[in-house]
């Protein structure tokens, strides 16, 4: 399933599963086929079943997957005429790796990790397909990161590697816009990897049944057309199953948490002889294999 939040008809948000040229709506259809079986409080049941917010259907655990399932009456739209907004937009954490591609330490400068750096982000950072990242007052050095989001499905703590990819629910596009000047004035990162706007979602979150190997994906970004990174998760230094073992043995992993996995090299920053960053008017197109793509344009804060 390619999960969505999407809207149309001036409606709110809320969940659906991408389907070729059309978006079902998970809970209006869940409801159609609770009232044809003679459910009388089929609206509020699958309401329940299945809320607006992704991490609150993920926290629905087996319940809500059974009522997705068992759809036999679905309810669609034209996905020409829905509008897609991030597919998780209030993750309980959204856990960020740095330096985890060989090429991409080596492009920096920096020596390979022996343990996967970590910083995180915030809900408010989150938009979605089309919605502008806008370059925080003072920055001149706006930069795109390409990442592999990591969606978890189950409660983890303390899992094995080898059982890790279980408690994963899908995979997701994160694009790291980062603040170059914020984000080295001094040796921890966050400060330019906070602002509003500084993490494009979606435009779905892909299952692990669409996703049988979150190792062999390709990733691009273009900047107004033009090509600036192009890589694999193939290089990975900690993959997946690590990543997400190694997690659960410092904090425990829930339903909706996002983990975004690092990015391949082509940043702006770490262009020769010049850096590229972003400027208003810029549209920036970041893309993985079987994830979609997703642009966004710049503009000032």
């Amino acid at each position: 399933m390619k999960l969505v939040r999407f809207s149309a008809n001036g409606q709110s948000p809320r969940l659906g599963a991408l389907q070729g040229d059309r978006i079902a709506d998970l809970a209006a259809s869940v409801a159609a086929t609770l009232a044809a079986r003679g459910v009388v409080r089929a609206q509020e049941i699958a309401a329940a079943l299945v809320p607006p917010s992704a991490r609150e259907f993920l926290e629905g655990g087996a319940a809500s997957a059974e009522a997705v399932a068992s759809i036999k009456e679905w309810v669609t739209v034209p996905a020409a005429s829905a509008r897609l907004h991030a597919p998780i937009t209030d993750p309980g954490k959204f856990i960020c790796i740095g330096l985890n591609y060989r090429d991409h330490a080596e492009e920096t400068g920096n020596p390979i990790p022996k343990e996967p750096p970590i910083f995180g982000k915030w809900s408010p950072s989150i938009v979605g397909p089309g919605d502008p990242i806008l370059r925080p007052r003072g920055s001149k050095q706006l930069d795109w990161e390409v990442e592999l989001g990591v969606v978890i499905g189950r409660t983890a703590r303390f899992v094995s590697k080898e059982s890790a990819l279980d408690y994963v629910w899908g995979y997701t596009i994160v694009n790291d816009a980062s603040a170059r000047d914020f984000q080295f004035i001094t040796s921890q990162w966050m400060a330019g990897k906070i602002f509003e706007t500084a993490a494009p979602v979606g435009p779905y979150v892909a299952d692990r049944q669409e996703i049988a190997d979150p190792h062999t994906l390709a990733l691009k970004t273009f900047v107004n057309g033009k090509q600036m990174q192009n890589g694999n998760t193939k290089t990975f230094i900690f993959d997946v199953r690590y990543l997400v073992s190694y997690l659960s043995g410092l904090m425990t992993l829930s339903p909706g948490d996002l983990i975004a996995t690092g990015t391949p090299p082509g940043v702006g920053f770490a262009m020769k002889p010049t850096p590229v960053f972003l400027q208003p008017g810029d549209v920036c197109r970041v893309e993985i294999d079987k994830l979609g793509s997703m642009d966004n344009p710049v503009k000032e804060a």
